[in-house]
């Protein structure tokens, strides 16, 4: 089993959410996410499924001791085969992903992703093999107005079988 956990911010993408779905049709990019919009916190990673209830309950007891903080948002980006909005790195949200990177590596053994050494921040928009509908649907969506800050005041944790985009669902919410 997979585990997943970020920051719910889909009621600050509302506007976006109608363009994004507009550009999903128009392009045909098929981006296979059902989570709400958010920013991960970490990587998504396999676990067994004997502890997946201790790393919920020690996911929630670490979200539930931490107060409310905004994240600024930088600009909508290309990152290879993603477009994303890149949020801004604080220390808040850098100390997290730290935080859980460690509690998971010393408490479960779960080590980090190569990806998590140097993690960007971000709220996916799109997602395509295909470098030609991410270059189309990029130049449909650069220029949209996006949240110049969100607040992060509820965190996700989320479960899959088998860690493919679009086969997760939320498992627990956490509002801080």
């Amino acid at each position: 089993m997979y585990l997943w956990f970020g920051i719910d911010v889909d009621k600050y993408y509302t506007d976006i959410k109608k363009r994004v779905k507009e550009i999903e049709k128009e392009v045909s990019i098929d981006l296979g996410m059902v989570l709400p919009y958010h920013i991960s916190l970490k990587m998504s990673f396999l676990i067994d499924e004997r502890i997946k209830n201790d790393v919920i309950d020690s996911l929630t007891d670490y979200f539930k001791n931490i107060l409310p903080f905004d994240i600024n948002s930088i600009k909508i980006e290309k990152y290879n085969n993603i477009i994303w909005v890149r949020m801004q790195n604080n220390d808040t949200i850098d100390n997290i992903h730290i935080d859980l990177n460690n509690m998971l590596l010393e408490k479960y053994n779960i080590s980090l992703h190569e990806y998590d050494l140097d993690f960007l921040f971000h709220t996916t928009l799109f997602m395509d093999n295909d470098a030609n509908k991410i270059n189309k649907a990029y130049n449909m969506i650069k220029d949209i107005t996006i949240p110049k800050t969100v607040k992060a005041n509820k965190f996700l944790i989320g479960s899959s079988d088998s860690g493919q985009p679009g086969t997760y669902k939320i498992i627990k919410e956490i509002e801080i």
